[in-house]
């Protein structure tokens, strides 16, 4: 591959969704994942997108589904990407693994993998729809670290499992997991056809109570992800798993310093973010031609405070948080410009 000087704007992270095909059926799955895409990229493209991403000099690429086990030739995209200079990580169901693929996972350079837990047992079973995913989660944590990756956990925070989330932590602890980000579920997919189980915004603040609880337990170390705040004192602590905080919110970054990838390749700011937002297809176009592209991600790339609008407008945190998560917006309210899902209007 030629050699090209570096783009203007870094690109640090990408979430690539390798394979739309699940062996959960989740009925709160912002994806309505399943059967995999049509025309999914090959082998050959995805290798060539594993180097597109090299040589923009992408930190670190996420490889998500779907299930990302469900594609055969995971562990040779991963070894691509490791032997490029790229952290490789991977969010998965916790289904699929034993011994063989954790070592796989090893010898691929993996460096983390992150397992959806959504509750307790009974409510993590009936949400995901596989008599006993919970408990195969559990032995694929022990299974990961025994092959000496670190595991994390992502709680997808509905309105059954808020009250039971003390009871999670205890089984994530007994289980060794080394990080939980706890994620509020946002009414897109097929969740937007159960609505009822989103929290509304007047549930965030014991999401953040119990949060900050956790903190002080240290059981394991819990922390919000970006679609939940924004902008109280209790920011950093909230926002970050690391003791002291090492992070804060600055705002969404889709299009700024992260990348979404489906796996037919289209390419967006955020996988959360609907097909209204897609910028172009890797098929048709390199991936650094859109990341330079002064067209692309305009929602972000031309911000303007004057564009939000209510109390996100009103709010002195306005242009660092620019108006909160932009997938949840839209989800909630069919705006980019202001999101009522805010732990300052509580």
């Amino acid at each position: 591959m030629a050699s090209s000087p570096p783009p203007a704007r870094a690109l640090h992270d990408c979430v690539w969704e390798v394979t739309l095909a699940c062996d959960a059926r989740c009925v709160h799955c912002g994806s309505a994942a399943g059967r995999a895409r049509e025309r999914e990229l090959d082998a050959a493209e995805a290798l060539d997108v594993c180097d597109q991403l090299a040589a923009l000099g992408t930190r670190e690429v996420t490889l998500s589904g779907g299930e990302p086990l469900l594609r055969d030739d995971w562990p040779v995209l991963a070894r691509r990407l490791a032997d490029r200079g790229v952290r490789v990580a991977m969010i998965s169901n916790g289904l699929g693994w034993d011994a063989r693929a954790a070592r796989a996972a090893v010898e691929a350079g993996l460096r983390s993998v992150t397992l959806s837990l959504d509750g307790p047992a009974d409510v993590h079973d009936e949400l995901r729809g596989v008599d006993g995913g919970f408990a195969r989660a559990i032995a694929t944590i022990r299974i990961l670290r025994e092959a000496g990756l670190p595991v994390g956990v992502s709680t997808q925070v509905t309105r059954p499992v808020l009250p039971r989330l003390a009871e999670l932590e205890s089984a994530l602890a007994a289980a060794g997991v080394q990080g939980w980000q706890l994620q509020l579920t946002m009414p897109h997919g097929r969740c937007a056809e159960h609505r009822e189980l989103v929290p509304s915004p007047a549930e965030l603040p014991a999401l953040a109570a119990f949060v900050l609880v956790a903190r002080a337990r240290r059981a394991v170390p819990a922390y919000l992800a970006d679609n939940v705040g924004w902008m109280t004192r209790d920011e950093p602590r909230l926002r970050s798993a690391a003791d002291p905080p090492d992070r804060f919110f600055a705002g969404c970054q889709a299009g700024l310093r992260v990348l979404g990838l489906t796996s037919d390749g289209t390419v967006r700011g955020c996988l959360s973010l609907p097909p209204e937002f897609d910028e172009g297809s890797l098929r048709r176009r390199s991936l650094a031609s859109l990341w330079a592209d002064p067209d692309a991600f305009p929602y972000n790339r031309r911000f303007r405070v004057e564009d939000l609008t209510g109390a996100c407008r009103a709010c002195p945190f306005a242009r660092i948080c620019r108006g909160g998560c932009r997938s949840l917006a839209w989800a909630v309210g069919r705006t980019l410009h202001e999101c009522r899902y805010c732990l300052r209007l509580r």
